[in-house]
């Protein structure tokens, strides 16, 4: 029956005009819109004056930035932060970049930043590479993955064209049911920045799937001299104790990230996300965007 009821699904014409319709008058909850996937270009608004094109390929991701917006449904908190940072970056970095989201915001809010986006599989690089396309942006994709050591390593993955997590990480538990191995390729940031001549970063989003250590530890050369705002994930406390190593020295301050219920705290350890995502920044950021807020 589920077979069936997909095929008549997916034979309906022009849904994604009858999904924007309906928005108009009502958003259904997500226990519904989860539901109501659509392959089509959609825009995604950043503000009233700036927006970009985005495929949608039929990702969790996309469909509740389709329904929600981009700052009110998907890492809601956390898009806004990257919003008002980008406004103040020359040079951003989107490491673990999927399909490009943040890179894609980046680029609207800031035309002139010089924006890269490392993304290690070669499929979501594709989708990636076509939504920069799609915008004529000029976001530098890199097909590696970042790490603290330039050459190959192994990546798991799951063996299906939907866009799911991977990990570096084999120690990682997600790694123990993902089905497929590749190798792919890797750099450390600091050579990236040598072999590009780049002389500095003024903000990063990492998301690796606890790999995060490993990416700064790739960084260390030049993390005291630029000391850059980092929108970072961590999804345990394993992973928040050996950044702390790279970020205490430098005074950063430490923001936990609840994008579930659109809030925002200091504190004093890192540790495991609220929801996914922690700020990380000088006290001078921190306390421009609390005048902002």
């Amino acid at each position: 029956m589920k077979k069936v009821l997909k095929k008549i699904y997916n034979s309906i014409p022009f849904k994604k005009e009858l999904f924007s319709l309906l928005k108009f008058f009502w958003i259904p909850p997500h226990s519904v819109y989860k539901h109501l996937h659509f392959k089509s270009v959609f825009k995604v608004k950043v503000s009233r004056s700036v927006s970009f094109l985005i495929n949608n390929y039929n990702s969790e991701i996309e469909n509740d930035i389709f329904w929600k917006g981009l700052t009110n449904g998907w890492e809601k908190r956390s898009m806004k932060l990257w919003i008002q940072l980008c406004k103040e970056a020359n040079v951003i970095m989107d490491i673990g970049a999927n399909t490009g989201i943040y890179a894609l915001t980046a680029k609207s809010v800031k035309p002139h930043a010089e924006v890269f986006a490392f993304e290690p599989l070669k499929r979501v690089m594709e989708k990636l590479r076509a939504n920069n396309d799609l915008n004529g942006f000029n976001i530098s994709c890199i097909n590696k993955a970042l790490s603290d050591k330039t050459g190959t390593a192994i990546i798991y993955e799951q063996d299906t064209e939907m866009i799911n997590g991977a990990t570096l990480n084999a120690e990682n538990g997600i790694a123990n049911y993902l089905d497929k191995k590749s190798e792919i390729e890797t750099t450390t940031l600091d050579d990236f920045l040598e072999e590009k001549k780049i002389e500095k970063i003024d903000l990063l989003k990492i998301d690796v799937e606890t790999y995060e250590p490993q990416v700064m530890e790739g960084y260390k050369k030049y993390l005291s001299i630029h000391k850059p705002t980092f929108l970072i994930e961590i999804l345990t406390d394993e992973v928040g104790n050996k950044l702390e190593k790279f970020f205490d020295p430098l005074g950063y301050w430490y923001f936990n990230i609840d994008d579930k219920t659109d809030t925002i705290r200091r504190t004093n350890k890192l540790m495991h996300s609220d929801y996914f995502n922690y700020l990380i920044c000088s006290e001078e950021t921190a306390r421009k965007l609390e005048m902002k807020n």
